[in-house]
């Protein structure tokens, strides 16, 4: 029998598992049988790499379709970008919801099969404390966010015998931090653009390790029932408490000082 925190030679699938958190959790898991699908592959021991880009549905298919057991998905794909939303371009607004939460769900479909046929299903989504405190200057990234954690309750309430989980993560130090597409040439915005995306940067490369963070979702994974919204760290638990039971005048003074906005 299953007992919460063990894993006992599970099939996990790690969406994004060749880099930052996804790398992480690859590398914390013990005797499982692991698959990463990824654009470049996961150079971990015993990892089986499938290559395929998240907002292709054809290579996404493929991908799924050389895959016969499921106990686990986790979502790790993630893109982001310092931009005024005035001023985003359908290409760059549609990539990132794309990426974080339209090839999610692409992925959770062609999984949810073969989750069916297990015992102990588990679907991980990378969320962030944006979906709850938004991130100024990265409004479609917060967005999406936010989605993922309703689309995890949702997933619940459809599939209970699925066990989904939207983890909210807060500043963590990864290269996303220097990923990150940041517009040039904004005109009025420039000067606050900048600001704001040196903050972000500064509070993502002072937060936890990605070690830290794929440890607790490994905890998830070998969990009976857990929550379908969990919050990594106790100062980030602490800053959506806060921030939930602000009014809404207090809350936006609280994020243009996490910004540094005038």
């Amino acid at each position: 029998m299953r007992t919460a925190h063990t894993i006992t030679m599970e099939n996990i699938v790690i969406v994004g598992g060749s880099s930052g958190i996804g790398l992480a959790v690859v590398q914390n898991l013990k005797g499982n049988n692991i698959v990463n699908i990824s654009r470049t592959p996961c150079h971990v021991a015993g990892v089986k790499n499938i290559t395929a880009d998240v907002t292709k549905k054809d290579e996404l298919k493929a991908a799924f379709a050389e895959l016969e057991d499921i106990d686990a998905l986790v979502y790790c794909a993630g893109a982001s970008l310092a931009a005024p939303t005035e001023l985003l371009t359908d290409e760059d607004t549609r990539y990132v919801f794309d990426v974080n939460i339209l090839s999610a769900i692409d992925c959770i479909k062609l999984a949810i099969p073969a989750l069916s046929q297990s015992d102990n299903a588990k679907i991980i989504v990378l969320s962030s404390s944006a979906a709850v405190t938004p991130i100024a200057y990265d409004s479609i990234y917060s967005a999406t966010k936010a989605g993922l954690v309703s689309l995890c309750t949702a997933l619940r309430l459809e599939l209970p015998e699925i066990k989904s989980t939207a983890v909210i993560i807060g500043g963590t130090r990864t290269q996303f931090s220097f990923e990150r597409k940041i517009y040039d040439d904004c005109g009025d915005y420039a000067d606050q653009l900048k600001t704001a995306s040196d903050a972000l940067i500064k509070r993502e490369q002072t937060g936890y390790s990605a070690d830290y963070v794929a440890k607790k979702i490994v905890k998830l994974i070998g969990k009976v029932n857990p929550p379908p919204v969990v919050t990594v760290g106790f100062k980030n638990k602490l800053m959506m408490f806060l921030y939930k039971i602000m009014p809404w005048r207090l809350k936006l003074f609280a994020l243009r000082k996490t910004y540094d906005l005038q």
